[in-house]
Order: C-alpha cells, then sequence, then structure tokens
C-alpha cells in the first residue's frame, strides 16, 4: 500500500492518449483556408481549386498547416489541412 493512495503515476503513452482524445479545437490565423473556402473565395469548383493549391504549395506561393477544426457539428476535432500564401523571410 502507498503513503498516498490518491496519487497515481500516470503512463505516458495512455496520457498521450487521453490528450489526443480531449484535444480542443484550434484557431486558424488570418489566411488560412481549406480548399472549400478557397473554390467558394475564388468561384471556382473544388477540384479545380485543388489543383491550383495544390500546384501553388509546389511552386512555393502557398504553404500546408493542418489545424484541428469540427468538420460536423456532432463531431470531435479532426485535423484538416489549410492552405495559406506563404510568408517570406525578412532580410535582416
Amino acid at each position: 500500500m502507498s503513503a498516498n493512495p490518491g496519487t497515481k503515476k500516470v503512463d505516458p503513452l495512455l496520457a498521450q492518449v487521453m490528450a489526443a482524445i480531449h484535444r480542443k479545437v484550434d484557431a486558424v490565423p488570418e489566411g488560412f483556408r481549406t480548399i472549400d473556402e478557397w473554390a467558394k473565395r475564388w468561384g471556382i469548383s473544388r477540384t479545380q481549386a485543388t489543383k491550383y493549391v495544390h500546384k501553388a504549395v509546389e511552386m512555393g506561393l502557398m504553404e500546408t498547416k493542418k489545424f484541428l477544426i469540427l468538420c460536423r457539428k456532432d463531431a470531435r476535432p479532426y485535423p484538416t489541412a489549410h492552405y495559406g500564401e506563404k510568408t517570406r523571410q525578412r532580410k535582416t
């Protein structure tokens, strides 16, 4: 029997699993949008927006980041790719 029965040592893997289950929605920075949002903004189909965005990423004009967002109201947050204009490093 331990001295403090209320304190348990939590397995690190279990702690990581529990943290993943209870993740909260991320705040998406200004300028980052999903493919669907870019398609709507540009007034084109999702397929064409996908081609343009992926080509822009390949050319280095846009960057990809994943954020946890709610895809459906009755679901848990899901990591979803967002695309935004690539920020340039400033010369010092």
